[in-house]
């Protein structure tokens, strides 16, 4: 066993102690993982206590070195972390590790068989090239804990650009003139809500579905679309995250896919989800950004009050959406398609709910005639170099800033 210091430098595999594999992968302290481990005996309290203990040691050892610097989010599956890896010769590389929890599985069978449908959606959706999706490079095993190696986003996700947590730091950083011109473009302030503008908002939905069609083009679902698995970088662009849900369109699962507060109907109803099923959370995502707050808090309804309100939301907008969303009925025609009730009534594909006759880039013409039109992505951009931190000279989420 490898005793680490989180304080210290990352350890090396030399470091490690070599052939000493136990027949029981048991992790002795939360600052201890064993190596090499094998699967036989192993009991889901191992597996839970090896979890916590990767979490608490901020550090895996094998089979390659990383040390975790901050958590980025954490979910039902598990966190998502900044590492280190260390490879030959010296060479660290930042990574993004999401490292499953076994907590949510009955037990070790169906913990590793879902970490086999990740490391063959891992296999699959490798080999993606889009700029609309965070890449994916492995998916690796140790004590028992699967992990995937992440894209490290430099960004922010949705659901934090949402909030009023960075605006009174940004506010601070920007003259007068530019706090003025970034608000116009980007935010609508009133109260304590904050919505964006309908021209920024349409930019993120057309990045997010231009990551989904390239994901439904190799018949892969991701199930689980919301705030938090959207992310704008620290560039302006769009990218959606998180595929733990992700799964062959078709495809039967023993689990409920995507986030209560998200998922579609047909989803609530355990029937198998489709790529309308995708949309419809794109649907509900839009919504959030243009009201500025969730449809409702997921911790206040039953699922069955949960159903009812989404099959009456289409009919209820104005209730909803602020005046001068109402005002563009192209663009509450088009909200209306994303969450309809029934899925054959919403869009057949991504490309066409985003440069389709009906779609969001209908929108884009309007504000561009209008002369109400901006380079979204460098506004984005700019607005986010404010949250940089000048040692680490990436943008850190520190939310006790002053």
């Amino acid at each position: 066993m490898h005793n680490f210091d989180a304080n210290k430098d990352i350890p090396t595999i030399d470091l490690m102690t070599k052939g000493r594999v136990p027949k029981v992968p048991v992790v002795g302290t939360p600052v201890t993982q064993l190596y090499a481990p094998p699967m036989n005996g192993i009991t889901m309290e191992h597996l839970k206590n090896n979890y916590e203990a990767i979490v608490n040691a901020k550090a895996i050892f094998y089979p390659v070195a990383y040390q975790f610097l901050k958590e980025l989010g954490r979910g039902r599956q598990g966190r998502v972390f900044m590492g280190l890896r260390q490879g030959a010769r010296g060479c660290i590389t930042e990574q993004a590790i999401k490292v499953f929890d076994p907590e949510i599985y009955r037990n070790t069978e169906e913990y590793w068989t879902d970490m086999g449908r990740i490391a063959f959606q891992i296999s699959k959706l490798q080999r993606l090239q889009s700029p609309n999706l965070v890449a994916m490079s492995s998916y690796e095993e140790t004590c028992g804990i699967g992990y995937v190696q992440l894209e490290a986003i430099d960004g922010v996700d949705l659901g934090y650009f949402m909030s009023r947590e960075h605006l009174e730091f940004t506010r601070r950083k920007s003259s007068p003139k530019e706090w003025a011109r970034l608000t116009k473009t980007i935010f609508r302030l009133k109260g304590d809500k904050v919505t964006l503008q309908p021209g920024v908002a349409v930019y993120i939905l057309r990045g997010v579905l231009r990551g989904l069609e390239r994901l439904h083009a190799i018949n892969f679902l991701h199930s689980d679309i919301k705030p938090e698995n959207i992310m704008i970088d620290r560039l302006g662009n769009v990218k959606v995250v998180d595929f733990g849900r992700a799964v062959m369109a078709g495809e039967k699962v023993s689990f409920l896919l995507g986030s209560p507060l998200y998922m579609a109907p047909e989803i609530h109803r355990r029937e198998i989800g489709g790529i309308q099923s995708d949309f419809y959370s794109v649907g509900l995502v839009a919504l959030e950004m243009l009201r500025g707050e969730k449809i409702a808090h997921h911790n206040e309804v039953t699922e069955s009050e949960l159903m009812q309100m989404k099959s009456d939301l289409p009919r209820h907008l104005e209730e909803l959406l602020p005046s001068h969303v109402m005002a563009n009925k192209d663009l509450v025609t088009i909200l209306r398609k994303f969450i309809e009730p029934d899925p054959i009534g919403r869009f057949s594909s991504a490309q066409e709910a985003e440069v389709g006759e009906g779609g969001l880039r209908v929108i884009d013409h309007q504000l561009v005639q209008a002369g109400l039109s901006s380079e979204y992505g460098r506004d984005l951009s700019e607005y986010l170099s404010k949250l940089v931190d000048e040692n680490t000279q990436r943008i850190e989420l520190n939310r006790d800033r002053s």
